[in-house]
């Protein structure tokens, strides 16, 4: 299922619910007043009701008549929405018109003085307007109750037209806002489709940057984002082609001279010179064999745009003296002393050991091949403000101006005559650099040689105790 909402109905929503919200608090408020100005109206009315039917209360005999005509009562309880009652009651109590169950007011007044107030008669709810009044030529001083009543039908009947005249043009106002809010949305929200539409109708190999010249301010980052891929994926792109031609360009050469000694040995018939032919058939195999381990080894340690090793605390000592050890035996057969210099105690730092073990090889193979019978091979560990790891040999060494282009890959110098594949130097580059160390080639001074140093940019504490092992 998708969960990805759309921009422009997000940004609707956003603009169009707090209006919707804001309406519907305000259209409460109008029904709220709408319905009391129309209750003001309608007491009024009523209150007039009452003064006009006081009027027609006389004095007879000495006793409070309402001198209402038949026609006249008819006329006032008559109306077309509401339901009308009256009720007259003199100074005693007794009933001298209407309807003899309309709820009195619950407080007595002084005479001509106005009460409104809410009542229920035969479950309908009620309007009431109830005044005391005192005719002329009354001797009991006691005020008359007359009352004029009505249902609700009227009052709610104008609160609703009040509410829809009010909260109906609002509404709409609200629609054609929603409307408006819309097509600009669509409109600025232009940018971004011309943006989609450019990278669709790319070919995977374009990788050149977009054009944000016409583009928002709010999207140029965006953009910004997308070129930085793009420059990123375009020179990872760049660094595999120029890998895969340089391997392929490499490989060409000692695999064309596999099958030419492969021919040779078939040709051959007698048992001394089939001999030489296999030895020189594995002398090529295990060089073809280096080149593909080296290769396989840069890729691992190669920049991926996908995968980043993950660097945990590593014994570097531990590692350091482990590799040397591992390479005793071809430093035997060429009568290579090697050995290990530096602390016995932990040196720790944030590293991948694979990673690790596989520039150690590098170094190690690098300088037992180019270092003569009867010389020394030397890892060094030194800590003294940053992790040193070095690599010394008694080689023929790297002359100045070349020392940044070895780290090259397949960059070989001319007239050496060791087998290599020039890519050794390019996978300790690679390595240092996804653990955040430098590489640096110094000459072991003047007997010539080379010092590969990686220096781990940390702070640790002085190393006391310095030794030498030898393997």
């Amino acid at each position: 299922m998708n969960k990805n909402i759309s921009l422009r109905r997000k940004l609707l929503f956003s603009l169009l619910l707090p209006m919707l919200f804001i309406w519907g608090i305000g259209s409460i408020g109008s029904y709220y007043f709408a319905y009391k100005f129309a209750n003001i109206a309608y007491d009024r009315s009523l209150a007039d009701s009452a003064r006009d039917l006081a009027r027609q209360i006389t004095v007879v005999n000495g006793r409070e008549t309402l001198d209402l005509p038949p026609a006249a009562e008819k006329m006032f309880l008559t109306d077309e929405f509401d339901k009308i009652y009256l009720k007259v009651t003199n100074s005693d109590g007794e009933l001298l018109a209407g309807e003899p169950n309309l709820p009195s007011p619950a407080v007595h007044s002084r005479s001509n003085d106005l009460i409104m107030h809410d009542g229920l008669l035969l479950g309908r709810k009620l309007r009431i307007a109830s005044r005391y009044y005192l005719p002329l030529k009354s001797q009991s001083k006691r005020p008359v109750l007359v009352q004029a009543a009505e249902t609700l039908n009227k009052r709610k009947i104008l609160a609703n037209e009040i509410l829809t005249a009010l909260v109906l043009p609002q509404l709409l106002l609200i629609l054609s806002a929603s409307l408006v809010v819309w097509l600009g949305i669509s409109s600025g929200l232009q940018p971004l489709q011309h943006l989609r539409s450019e990278i669709t109708a790319r070919s995977h190999r374009d990788l050149s940057p977009v054009e944000g010249g016409h583009a928002p301010m709010e999207v140029l980052p965006i953009i910004d984002s997308i070129n930085g891929l793009m420059a990123r994926l375009d020179e990872a792109m760049s660094a595999q082609q120029s890998f895969v031609s340089n391997a392929a360009h490499q490989l060409r050469t000692p695999v064309a001279g596999l099958i030419t000694r492969i021919d040779l040995a078939l040709r051959q018939t007698d048992s001394g010179s089939l001999l030489h032919s296999l030895q020189q058939l594995r002398v090529s195999s295990e060089r073809i064999a280096r080149l593909v381990s080296q290769m396989l080894d840069l890729a691992k340690a190669g920049p991926d745009v996908n995968k980043t090793p993950e660097l945990r605390p590593l014994n570097l000592t531990e590692t350091v003296q482990e590799a040397t050890k591992a390479w005793f035996s071809q430093a035997l057969g060429k009568k290579i002393d090697i050995g290990y210099e530096g602390p016995n105690e932990e040196i720790m730092i944030n590293g991948d050991k694979f990673l690790m073990k596989i520039l150690l090889d590098n170094l190690l193979d690098n300088a037992l091949r180019y270092s003569p019978p009867g010389s020394s091979v030397t890892t060094k560990l030194e800590k003294n403000g940053s992790i040193i790891l070095s690599v010394e040999d008694n080689g023929p060494g790297i002359p100045v101006e070349e020392r940044d282009l070895v780290f090259q890959r397949f960059y070989r110098i001319l007239g050496n005559n060791a087998e290599g594949s020039g890519l050794g130097l390019s996978i300790v580059k690679e390595i240092a650099n996804l653990h955040e160390a430098t590489v640096a080639i110094d000459g072991t001074g003047g007997h010539g040689g080379t010092a590969v140093k990686l220096i781990f940019n940390r702070s640790h504490a002085q190393n006391r105790d310095r030794s030498r092992a030898n393997y």
